[in-house]
Formats: C-alpha cells, structure tokens, sequence
C-alpha cells in the first residue's frame, strides 16, 4: 500500500461523503470505509513524511466532513420524522371530531385521504432516525387509516341505502303525480280530476309530505265551476310541490313528470282556445241583449219618472197628514198625563179617606153613649161611600187611560 493507493481510497471515499444521505447510501458503509483508510494508513508506505501528513490532513478533513454530513443528515431525517408524525397527528385530529351526534362527512374523508396519501409517501423513504420510531408511527397510520376506511365505507353503505330509498319513494310519487297529471286532461271529468287531487293530498299526508297542502281544488272546491282554469292551477300544483320537496324526486323522475305536462299541454291549449272563442261569443251575444235592455231600460226611465212626480204629490199630502197625526199623538199624551195625574190624586184621596176611617172606627169602639155610636157608623157609612165612589172613578180613569195609551200605539205607525 503505498501514498498512490491511500490518494484513491480517500478519492472514493470522498465521493461517498458526497453522496451521503441524498439516497438509500446506509451511513454505516461510510464510517466502514473510514476505519478501512484509518488501517491503511498503518502499513502504507510514503516516500517523504510530508506526503504522509497531507494525506493525512486530507483524511481527517474527509472525517470531520462525514461527521458534519451525518449531523446535518439526523437533523434532516429528524425533521422529516417529525413531519409524518403531524400529519399522522393531522389525521387522529380530524377523526377525533367524530361524535355520536356529528359523524365525519364527505369534506372530512377527502382531507383525511389526502393527509393519509402524504403520509403514506414519507414511510416509503428509509430516512427514519430508527426503525422503533418508524414502527410506532406507522402503526398508529395504519389504525387511523383502517378506521377511516371502515368509517368511509359506512358512510357510503348508507348513502347506498339512502339512494335506494329515495329512488323507491321518488318512483312512488312521481307515478302518483303522473296521475294527477293525466287527469287533468280536458276529456277528464273535473268531478274525477277533483277526485285524483284529494287522494294524492291522502298519500301525501300518510308520507309526512304536510307542508305543502296548497292544492287549488282543495283550497277553492268551488273553482270546480271552472274546468279548464282548475286543470291550469292544478298543474301549477304540481310543479309548486316538485319544487317544495326537489329532495325527495330524483332528477330523473322529475323530468318524468314535466315531460307528461308538457304533453298534455297541446291539448290544454286547443281546450283554452275553444273555451276564448265561446266566451267571444257568448260577449258578442251578450251584448246584443244588453242593448236591448238598455233600450227597454230607457222607456221604464220614463215611466219610472212619470210615477215619481205621482208619488211626490201624494208624498205632499202623506206628510201633512202625517204633521197631523204627530199633533194629534202629541194631544193624546198629554190627555193620558192628565188622566194619569187624576188616579193618582184619587189614589191619595182614598189614602186620605182610608185614615179617616180607621179613626172612625177607633171612635166607634170607645163610644160613651149609643147616640154617639149611631153617629160615627153614619160618619163611617159615608166615608166607605166616597171611597167606593172613588174606587169606581179611579177604575174608569184606568180604562180611558188604556184606550188612549193604545191610541198613542197605534199613532207612530199609522204615521209611519
């Protein structure tokens, strides 16, 4: 072995410092190298000592080299650890947001994949500091990675299961909507168009579709008088009720539903057009009439007027017999008043004739002598004479009175 070897060996060994940690080149193969040299140089021959000590120096500057490479290469393939260790953090982060009541959604999964794919390439590389540390994250990668597969094949089982669903339900609606539709057609009886409407709103009610009930034949029977306008409104109905629950009616099935309206339009239109050209008609007919009666209408005019200048004068001498009466009701009550006054003045002279009798009859029994006695039944003989009269004259006072007040009845409508 001699300085020319030791100069090649150190060449290689110099282009292996170079390529140091830039591939799959294992650091111990280079510190292997290194203590190969380090034995040549004990049995290598030199021609001069300088010659020896510049290889010398050129070997140690090559060590101190790798040393500076494998630091720079750990702090590296550290950082590169750290790196998949966050995304595989990045990863527990997200499916930990996972809930009985909130589940991971689509957004969830394709960050996940694309966390997961990132992941996956840094295990690919042997740049790991050790294989335990590698072993440890990629085991935690692999647990995260078979629960979202696991997660995101529920997720889409369901989603499965839900478009089956929805498919099924949209089938149902949509032939039952067709229904609706087919009966709208102009040949159909409005009875039976009616009839089709109310079931459809029973199936609706029975799946829980409540919140749309504006169905017109519904809301207005009475529209039933007006066949083609509730066939119109009731396709208008049908449109409004896609659109109220789109989520429940596929696209598919949707355009089912227009393209069957679209077909009955044609005939719809025809019917609309024959239905303008006998209302035209029936106007221009109208219209005929009504100039008759316009005419006819001019010449009652005339009559009418001839009859009101009639019913004026004799509203002329209504009203002063009415002045009349009103004078006369007036006259009547307060003759009544006055009769009225008079019973009651009777009424106190009876009071009055009844306490003179009382005192009488206290007399009579304490008379002293029969003379005396004789005298107070004369007295008392006279007062309940008066006050009979009285009582009589109070009663025909009573009666006038109730024939005059059924005057005064009878007055306000005979002046009416």
């Amino acid at each position: 072995m001699n300085a020319i070897d030791i100069d090649k060996k150190l060449e290689t060994f110099s282009k292996l410092i170079q390529e140091f940690g830039l591939g799959t080149f294992p650091a111990k193969e280079v510190w292997q190298r290194q203590k190969e040299i380090a034995e040549n140089f004990k049995a290598a021959q030199f021609e001069t000592a300088e010659m020896r000590d510049a290889a010398n120096d050129r070997f140690q500057q090559l060590t101190s080299m790798m040393k500076e490479k494998e630091n720079e290469v750990e702090a590296s393939n550290e950082k590169f650890a750290e790196e998949a260790e966050q995304l595989v953090a990045q990863m527990a982060v997200i499916i930990a947001k996972q809930t009985e009541e909130v589940a991971l959604d689509k957004n969830d999964f394709q960050e996940l994949r694309k966390l997961s794919n990132q992941a996956f390439e840094f295990f690919k590389v042997p740049r790991w500091p050790s294989k335990d540390r590698r072993t440890i994250a990629w085991d935690k990668y692999a647990a995260l990675k078979n629960f979202i597969k696991s997660q995101e094949d529920s997720l889409y089982t369901k989603e499965r299961e839900d478009r089956a669903k929805l498919i099924t339900r949209s089938l149902e609606i949509t032939e039952k909507l067709c229904v609706v539709v087919d009966a709208c057609h102009p040949n159909t009886d409005i009875i039976e168009v009616a009839s089709v409407v109310n079931r459809f709103n029973q199936f609706a009610a029975e799946a829980g579709l409540t919140e749309h009930a504006a169905w017109h034949l519904i809301e207005k029977p009475e529209e039933v008088k007006y066949p083609l306008k509730a066939r119109t409104a009731t396709l208008n109905d049908v449109r409004n009720f896609i659109t109220h629950y789109k989520d429940h009616i596929t696209r598919e099935h949707k355009g089912e539903v227009f393209a069957s309206i679209d077909a009955l339009k044609e005939d719809l239109n025809k019917a609309w057009e024959s239905h303008k050209e006998d209302q035209q008609k029936r106007q221009e007919e109208w219209e005929i009439k009504k100039k008759e009666r316009d005419e006819k209408r001019v010449e009652w005019v005339k009559n009418q007027q001839n009859f009101l200048a009639m019913l004026e004068k004799r509203f002329e001498n209504q009203t002063a017999y009415r002045e009349k009466q009103e004078k006369y009701l007036l006259g009547q009550k307060e003759y009544a008043e006055r009769f009225e006054s008079r019973v009651k003045n009777q009424q106190d002279y009876i009071g009055k004739l009844q306490e003179q009798l009382e005192d009488l009859e206290k007399k009579h029994e304490t008379a002293w002598t029969e003379s005396f006695r004789e005298k107070v039944e004369e007295w008392m003989q006279e007062k309940n004479e008066k006050i009979e009269a009285v009582t009589k004259d109070i009663e025909v006072l009573k009666e006038k009175v109730i024939d005059i007040n059924k005057n005064i009845a009878e007055l306000p409508e005979k002046i009416k």
